[in-house]
């Protein structure tokens, strides 16, 4: 029921292309507006990347005359203007200290604003997401309101989120598709070699896929991550990790056992944080195959940039992939196919979107090599310079 409650809230855009003119009208008007309202003047020339303050004060123009939840954007001569609110840690799928989001935060209070949370009228800091169309109080970002860990929606109403062994909160449509289990892991695995095989990338290398919590992700990897790939030259040799799981009530409870990697090997292991819907932990597997893909390949030497950068295009290319010959089940028009194609374009924005040095900008260099060169030409100019194509 809530999944698509944004689809309701007005007409969508998700499919409309404006023309040339169109945007240039759009960008325009928007600069008339915003100078009426702050008497001030918009320099809007070709520049590659707006300012964030610049950001914020279209946001907020654009706020004083309209509520709708759409996410807009435009683009004025070669410049694209976007407005959504950076805010701290609110989407786990961003790796970045910013943390990207689809959140706005506004402290412009609104007649019959009512959040969907307490259900409460709105008079003080709240935030809005433009992808799915909620709004909420700021205050239940720090109040224990349980959060998806997979979409960061919040609870609202009677709906019963599940909680991981560690703590984290599943929402009902993220977990009708969550692994959880190994058995789970082995159709997503097959589905990403095939996907690779596509590109003629086959990995004929075996490597352990273990899922761990999110205790045993930090334990190893020193930081929360989705996924790890552990090489010949790193010194852990043992693994704990869930080797089944049952649901009790609103709970999940799991068994671990102990895996001992094997020396010797290029790619010992890969490890994936479990309980994520298929779609979200297949992007974290082909992200961390093309890792591992390139250290038997002999990729070396290459900066965090590069390495992540390509490997975040892997993972954006598997979801695109996804929309023609992935997993039937988001295909349709049911409701949970809806959910399922939005949760895809979600994850997508979050690897775009992304401010981070390494995952952020490394992705947008590499995308932008990839896309003029060709994957192919791209990697065989990385694996003898280190560097991508220019």
């Amino acid at each position: 029921m809530y999944a698509n409650r944004f689809l309701d809230e007005g007409p969508s855009y998700e499919n409309y292309q404006l023309s040339e003119d169109e945007n240039e009208d759009l960008a325009r008007a928007m600069e008339f507006s915003l100078q009426e309202s702050k008497g001030k003047e918009i320099y809007t020339g070709d520049m590659e990347f707006p300012q964030i303050d610049e950001v914020e004060e279209l946001a907020q123009a654009l706020e004083e005359s309209t509520l709708s939840s759409t996410d807009l954007s435009t683009s004025s001569g070669g410049r694209e203007l976007k407005w959504w609110k950076l805010f701290k840690e609110l989407n786990p799928f961003v790796r970045t200290s910013r943390s990207t989001s689809f959140w706005r935060k506004s402290s412009k209070q609104c007649d019959n604003l009512v959040c969907d949370v307490c259900e409460e009228e709105i008079c003080s800091d709240w935030l809005r997401c433009a992808y799915w169309g909620q709004t909420y109080c700021e205050k239940h970002i720090s109040d224990g309101t349980p959060q998806c860990c997979s979409c960061s929606r919040f609870k609202i109403g009677d709906m019963k989120y599940i909680t991981l062994n560690d703590g984290r909160e599943l929402c009902p449509d993220c977990r009708y598709t969550a692994v959880t289990d190994p058995g789970d892991c082995k159709p997503l695995l097959d589905e990403v070699h095939r996907f690779f095989k596509g590109l003629n990338m086959k990995v004929r290398y075996y490597i352990p896929i273990l899922l761990v919590d999110q205790k045993e992700m930090i334990n190893k990897d020193q930081k929360k991550s989705l996924g790890l790939t552990i090489y010949e030259k790193s010194k852990l040799d043992t693994v704990t990790y869930v080797s089944r799981s049952k649901q009790k009530g609103e709970n999940i409870k799991v068994v671990k056992e102990v895996e001992h990697l094997v020396e010797g090997r290029k790619v010992k292991a890969m490890l994936l944080l479990y309980g994520f819907p298929k779609l979200a932990l297949g992007a974290t597997l082909a992200h961390e195959m093309m890792h591992a893909w390139m250290q038997i390949q002999g990729y070396t030497r290459l900066t965090l940039n590069v390495a992540e950068g390509i490997c975040e295009v892997m993972a954006h290319k598997w979801l695109e992939w996804q929309s023609f010959t992935g997993d039937d089940n988001i295909k349709g028009a049911s409701e949970k196919a809806q959910f399922l194609r939005n949760l895809k374009e979600f994850l997508k924005d979050g690897i775009e979107k992304n401010h981070s040095e390494a995952y952020g900008h490394g992705f947008r260099e590499a995308k932008w090599a990839v896309e003029r060169y060709g994957l192919r030409y791209a990697l065989e100019h990385i694996s003898h310079t280190g560097k991508l194509p220019e």
